[in-house]
């Protein structure tokens, strides 16, 4: 090839892209529309499946309580046990503050009970327990988030050992037999005292008066 014909081919290669008329310009444009669309797409059409996915991660320890529910719809506070079926609706802000969050447990359709949660100030701060009520009263299980607590004393309160001691209560029982952990003693009151603020809210859903 003559020396002026490569010359004029690494000129052209050079020349800046506005001067090589509108074509490549176009072309840009439309490729990255096209990514923009397809990123787009693939968005909308994975929306459902990650909301689908970060409902099942929220609902992991409504889960541990009622394994067999499906869907944990949660009550307003104002409008506690509005959900549930035969019970009075009552506002927890008012009568039970120290309860956070009110989850009606369901498979399908059908009602398995309740969840609530309460809190109360343990060694390191607040210990939020998730207490389960079958539509019968009784207590079918709880979940203490210790995070807060201390590690390998207070965070004991959220190990098995202990919330299964509440497994089959009725919601009136005193838990004078419920034993605390040895050197965790302030976290596990806590613990204590928001199973019975729990039940006491549960009550007052019910119609019964509290202990």
């Amino acid at each position: 090839m003559p020396q002026t014909e490569q010359k004029e081919k690494k000129s052209s290669s050079n020349m800046p892209l506005i001067e090589r008329g509108a074509m490549p310009i176009v072309i840009l444009t439309l490729i990255c529309a096209a990514c923009v669309a397809l990123l787009a797409l693939t968005a909308n059409v994975t929306a459902d499946a990650r909301a689908e996915q970060q409902q099942w991660l929220e609902d992991k320890n409504k889960r541990l309580i009622f394994p067999k529910s499906d869907a944990f719809p949660a009550e307003s506070l104002e409008d506690a046990g509005e959900g549930l079926p035969g019970a009075q609706v009552i506002d927890f802000t008012q009568q039970h503050p120290s309860v956070n969050q009110v989850f009606v447990a369901k498979s399908s359709d059908d009602v398995s009970g309740v969840i609530i949660q309460a809190a109360s100030k343990g060694y390191g701060g607040s210990v939020p327990v998730m207490v389960g009520f079958s539509n019968e009263g009784l207590i079918v299980g709880v979940v203490v988030d210790a995070s807060g607590e201390t590690a390998g004393l207070g965070q004991r309160v959220a190990e098995s050992n202990f919330t299964d001691q509440f497994k089959g209560l009725d919601a009136n029982d005193t838990f004078g037999n419920v034993e605390t952990i040895s050197s965790a003693t302030i976290s596990s009151q806590s613990v204590i005292i928001s199973v019975r603020t729990a039940c006491d809210a549960w009550q007052s859903i019910l119609g019964k008066e509290a202990n």
